[in-house]
């Protein structure tokens, strides 16, 4: 069951109610989100169809609101803040119950932020899954005169109700069916969603002031790094792979050829024509003694017939 008024609503989940007195307040995957201008008044509270012992609430910071049973009538208990940024992120309603002894928990997510918001500043998609980012008006239903977004790879588009399903932008994006500029809605559905998606989008928007408004979603695709990741260890395994192979085969190149041996080329040798002796002239002693004159070179004739 889900009832929904002009200043807040009830939202019937199980066996217990949340119940936040806002204007602008979203479900999203079973997820609450309050928007919320700085110093404004919000009331945050959960309602029990069981009778309730004690309720509380734990702030983003971790700091603790209790209540006992003489402050929780008609299953109701309500915590009000007078909203500043430091409340910004994820609260956490606890319920107990002697009829239901395991606590009801609940977590809504408060955000204070400026006249244009996203209503989910950071989303996980599926690839080739459809996926709407919003943006909207915090203070109330406010008209836009204008919606507009950039996506982080591509062209930026401007979009309103006349964009459906069947006339998609560059057959893509669109604009949701239970959404309206007159409320104060920015926002587009991706038909598929690709890898190109991934990353900071703006949404942008023209309010009454005459000034626009803007505000960003971070989009990441759920397993697409994890991908990346393995296929950069798998070209990484398959390069070294491939670089011991090469070396496997250029050793078993070198080894093969020095067991055949190799043929030594010829040699050049220089040849060199021996030079002739020197010739040392030889002395004769010849003592006088002994010597006659015929044996004597000093006292040789040639003498004619």
């Amino acid at each position: 069951m889900k009832n929904i008024y002009t200043d807040f609503r009830l939202y019937a989940i199980n066996a217990y109610i949340i119940l936040i007195t806002q204007l602008r307040t979203f479900d999203v995957d079973g997820e609450e989100t309050i928007l919320a201008f700085e110093n404004e008044k919000i009331h945050i509270g959960c309602k029990s169809d069981y009778p309730m012992t004690y309720c509380g609430f734990v702030d983003p910071y971790g700091k603790r609101y209790s209540f006992t049973d003489l402050a929780v009538r008609d299953g109701q208990c309500v915590h009000v803040i007078k909203a500043k940024k430091a409340d910004s992120g994820e609260w956490k309603c606890h319920i107990g119950s002697k009829s239901v002894r395991l606590e009801t928990i609940k977590k809504i997510r408060v955000r204070v932020v400026s006249q244009l918001a996203a209503v989910q500043p950071n989303i996980t998609a599926h690839l080739g899954k459809p996926m709407t980012l919003t943006c909207a008006t915090t203070g109330g239903f406010i008209p836009l005169s204008y919606c507009r977004f950039e996506p982080p790879n591509g062209r930026s588009f401007s979009i309103d109700e006349s964009v459906t399903d069947s006339n998609p932008i560059l057959n893509r994006y669109f604009y949701p069916n239970n959404r309206s500029l007159d409320r104060g809605d920015c926002c587009v559905t991706i038909r598929k969603v690709k890898p190109e998606d991934q990353g900071l989008w703006m949404c942008g928007a023209g309010l009454e002031d005459g000034k626009e408004h803007f505000d960003t979603i971070t989009l990441d695709i759920e397993g697409i790094n994890t991908m990346s990741t393995a296929s950069t260890t798998a070209v990484t395994i398959g390069g070294i792979l491939v670089a011991v192979a090469l070396g496997f085969i250029l050793y078993g190149l070198w080894k093969r050829k020095g067991l055949l041996g190799v043929q030594n080329q010829p040699e050049d040798i220089e040849m060199r024509t021996p030079q002739a002796r020197r010739q040392v002239p030889e002395l004769v002693v010849i003592s006088p003694s002994t010597a006659t004159p015929a044996e004597s070179p000093l006292m040789s004739s040639t003498r004619s017939e």
